[in-house]
């Protein structure tokens, strides 16, 4: 191959990459806790130690060579310090940022912004070369006690990122990410989370001067509505996924992509991405794509030993037109 067509091809793939956005899901498991993180071999309960510095290369490694993801929402990040301007900040998530390159950012939420129980927040990790604006705010929802358990494990986080573009109308977007409650057995509890994060969201937009209808709500909702029991009917409700349909929202984690968690049996497909009808029109594909490590189950305890005991969740959206969506 000659070296101007070796030089076309790189500048094909390059503009290729540059056309679309690659957004990840990823309950990471306690990044920087000391102890409480998973098991120490097997799909069971046990206790690991901190992470490593090679353990945390390994991370970044995935996320720049692997992944290729342009923005992360990361679930069970502790916030090991805070900086004199109030910043948030993780320690080992200092380290995986720093080594994703220049331009990477992360936001984590003020403490005082879940309550003084929380121990875990959410995040996002960005690319910031790929946006003009970027707006993180914790969402103004009340983690309340109903249907047997408190709506959220982590106060949801409201990302709003404006994408550059050479013309200067450059597609943009908000993002939620979720933890629910824990247990899939809380259905119900997952519904009226899901319910009140929709219908409060325009509001908690606007409060923080954010016009958008391009909506994605996404991250761990600790739910699974393909589960079967074992005389092989649903084992829990979908309640909430016919309300969010009805409100012009498609799941993206169908049931074909099989298990997001590495619970025992490998049957919990429990992180999940929706995407309203506005957003909806920039996807690449009719559904998410999960990152697993090659060699299957025998790989996994290893693969968790490092990573998660969550796989990492994705969509890809094509932003090569410029902004196109009704602001409001």
């Amino acid at each position: 191959m000659s070296k101007l067509l070796s030089l076309f091809f790189l500048l094909f793939s390059f503009n290729a990459l540059a056309d679309e956005l690659k957004i990840t899901t990823w309950n990471i498991e306690t990044l920087g806790a000391h102890e409480g993180r998973g098991f120490a071999g097997g799909f069971g309960r046990g206790n690991l130690p901190l992470r490593s510095d090679e353990q945390i290369n390994a991370i970044s490694s995935l996320i720049k060579y692997e992944l290729l993801s342009d923005i992360i929402a990361v679930q069970e990040i502790l916030i090991t310090h805070t900086l004199e301007d109030g910043t948030s900040r993780n320690f080992q998530l200092d380290k995986i940022v720093n080594q994703l390159g220049e331009g990477w950012e992360y936001y984590l939420p003020p403490k005082e912004s879940a309550g003084d129980s929380e121990t875990m927040f959410l995040g996002f990790i960005w690319n910031s070369d790929k946006f003009d604006d970027v707006r993180i705010n914790p969402m103004r929802l009340e983690n309340q006690y109903m249907a047997g358990k408190s709506l959220f494990d982590r106060i949801p986080l409201v990302g709003y990122f404006d994408i550059k573009h050479s013309d200067g109308e450059g597609n943009d977007f908000v993002l939620v990410n979720v933890h629910m409650g824990s247990g899939q057995h809380n259905d119900e509890n997952h519904l009226i989370a899901m319910t009140l994060i929709e219908y409060e969201l325009t509001n908690d937009m606007l409060e923080n001067h954010i016009k958008e209808s391009d909506r994605i709500i996404l991250g761990d909702f600790n739910d699974n509505p393909y589960a079967l029991s074992d005389a092989g009917n649903k084992a829990y409700s979908s309640a909430l996924y016919v309300h969010m349909e009805f409100k012009k929202y498609k799941n993206f984690v169908t049931a074909d992509l099989g298990s997001t968690r590495m619970d025992s049996a490998l049957k919990s497909t429990i992180d999940h991405i929706l995407i309203n009808s506005s957003a909806q029109r920039h996807t690449i594909s009719e559904k998410a794509e999960i990152y697993r490590p090659l060699g299957g189950s025998t790989a996994y305890a290893e693969w968790r030993k490092t990573y998660s005991d969550h796989f990492p969740v994705s969509i890809i959206l094509d932003i090569s037109s410029s902004d196109d969506d009704v602001d409001f």
